[in-house]
């Protein structure tokens, strides 16, 4: 701004504001300015917003389907008793995917293998050997189609069983190899010497991998090979049978299975 410096009439000098306003350089709002233009552009596919940052990713490849369910089956578990609750074959439809629940031995099914070896008194009977405990577990499947069973399935239980003077042989070593001998790759035994006679810890172990074409008579699947196993569909669902080795040579599997259906 540049000051001029006037006379008067007096002869004075007087100040007079000579400032001159500068020209207006900016544009009114009222007058269509155009405003800032928008320093970034909304991009709603992942380009630059408004304020100029970078959208989050969308999280890339999405992850591929879990697909089906998994089934499995828990553990089951393995009783070994004096007796067992009686079974009655009943019929039913056998088909579907099944998984082992419960077993119930009697000492008769598993001890007759042993007391039968050389050297076991012949007066020995299982009536006299004294079950004290049990524990076992067994795991695995059957699938019955309408024409084929397979099963696959391990189990491994361990009795205790007192033996009397009647059911040693000469004394509780010599009667622990007798059994071991008897059970072979399927089990073993240690026997102590327990007043007159001597206490067993006998361990059986079992595996089943087979797959077999059967045909259903009555109440009684029956295998190609000629195995035979009666079996009930029961009330509850459960599915139970106990084979009869009365048919063929040799023992059967011992106790009555329980297999539930398999579920997610």
């Amino acid at each position: 701004m540049l000051a001029l410096a006037a006379v008067g009439c007096d002869g004075g000098e007087v100040d007079v504001d000579a400032s001159m306003p500068g020209p207006d350089t900016g544009v009114d709002e009222s007058d269509g300015a155009t405003p800032d233009p928008d320093s970034g552009t909304t991009d709603p596919d992942g380009g630059v917003t408004e304020d100029g940052a970078m959208p989050d990713p969308d999280g890339g490849v999405p992850e591929p389907d879990a697909g089906p369910p998994v089934l499995s089956c828990a553990m089951g578990s393995i009783r070994i008793e004096e007796t067992c609750p009686a079974f009655a074959r009943c019929g039913g439809d056998p088909v579907g995917s099944w998984c082992y629940a419960d077993v119930c031995m009697t000492k008769d099914e598993l001890l007759e293998p042993v007391l039968m070896q050389p050297g076991v008194p012949a007066e020995c009977t299982a009536d006299m050997v004294q079950v004290r405990g049990s524990m076992g577990m067994i795991d695995g499947t059957v699938d019955v189609t309408a024409t084929t069973i397979t099963r696959m399935v391990m189990s491994s239980a361990t009795g205790t069983f007192y033996l009397p003077p009647a059911c040693t042989i000469v004394n509780c070593r010599v009667t622990e190899a007798a059994i071991n001998s008897a059970l072979g790759a399927d089990g073993s035994a240690t026997c102590m010497t327990d007043g007159p006679g001597c206490e067993c810890d006998i361990t059986f172990n079992s595996m089943v991998d087979s797959s077999d074409p059967y045909s259903l008579e009555g109440n009684t699947i029956v295998t190609d090979a000629g195995r035979r196993f009666d079996y009930c569909i029961e009330s509850d669902g459960n599915f139970r049978f106990k084979e009869d080795a009365s048919m063929r040579s040799g023992s059967g599997e011992p106790g009555t299975q329980t297999v539930l259906p398999l579920s997610p």
